[in-house]
């Protein structure tokens, strides 16, 4: 995608070096990876000072580990060109949607760096340019089985795959909605959900970050044709394989 008639994004894997808002101090930090395909993105977000969550799957995970996996941040979706902005679109969410469309202004810093300005928010972003490949490979997916929502986009030997929720959220602050279930295992169904990134290296599908850190080392491995395959663990850590279809069959593989 050629966005506001100018920049190229398509094929590249960004991370952010700067986040800066009014009255707030830079971040530097964080762990932001932007995979942008054709038209499909994904999006994680993972504070450099994320807390150590050991639990091995989410069903023995307590509220305190919840809280702590909801401080990640991460979406999927369609890039969309506004014109004068762009806006990422969420097919797929960590936190529910805010009141207003994430939207930006993009614009070349220099040769190795754009720079984003917030449309609906006032904040600038610095996002390095960390690797473009003209081997792209982007899906919308939904869940045979529970009709949830999947976004892959692989550029090059890197990958990112979100994997959305099979039921609907509330609107409040998603740690507020974990604190306040009803139950335990209402509150880890808060964060069955994924937002993954990962590499290629001889045909394993290789998970190296994860709002899910169990999921850390595991392998994708998806399988293509008239569904798609993708290997994942249920909620109670057991292997599975996940079935999909496509949602929209122009996202395809176009290396």
């Amino acid at each position: 995608m050629t966005v506001a008639g100018r920049i190229r994004t398509v094929g590249t894997r960004f991370e952010r070096t700067l986040l800066a808002r009014p009255g707030v101090e830079p971040d530097t930090t964080t762990r932001v990876t932007w995979l942008q395909g054709e038209q499909l993105y994904c999006d994680l977000r993972q504070p450099a000072q994320l807390q150590t969550v050991a639990a091995p799957t989410l069903a023995r995970m307590g509220i305190d580990d919840l809280v702590t996996l909801a401080g990640q941040d991460g979406f999927a979706g369609r890039l969309l060109d506004r014109g004068e902005y762009v806006e990422w679109e969420r097919a797929v969410t960590l936190h529910p949607l805010g009141p207003t469309p994430d939207a930006g202004r993009l614009a070349i810093l220099d040769a190795g760096t754009l720079v984003e300005h917030g449309v609906f928010e006032d904040y600038t972003e610095h996002w390095h340019i960390a690797e473009v490949s003209p081997h792209v490979d982007e899906y919308l997916l939904e869940d045979v089985d529970t009709g949830a929502t999947a976004v892959l986009v692989r550029v090059g030997d890197t990958f990112a795959f979100a994997r959305g929720r099979d039921r609907v959220i509330g609107t409040e602050p998603l740690i507020e909605q974990i604190r306040g279930a009803a139950t335990l295992a209402d509150a880890q169904a808060l964060m069955d959900c994924e937002i993954a990134v990962g590499r290629v290296h001889d045909g394993r599908w290789s998970i190296t970050a994860s709002t899910l850190p169990y999921r850390v080392g595991d392998a994708l491995d998806p399988s293509f044709g008239d569904e798609t395959h993708t290997r994942d663990r249920a909620f109670d850590g057991t292997a599975v394989t996940r079935r999909w279809r496509s949602v929209d069959p122009t996202f395809r593989s176009r290396s």
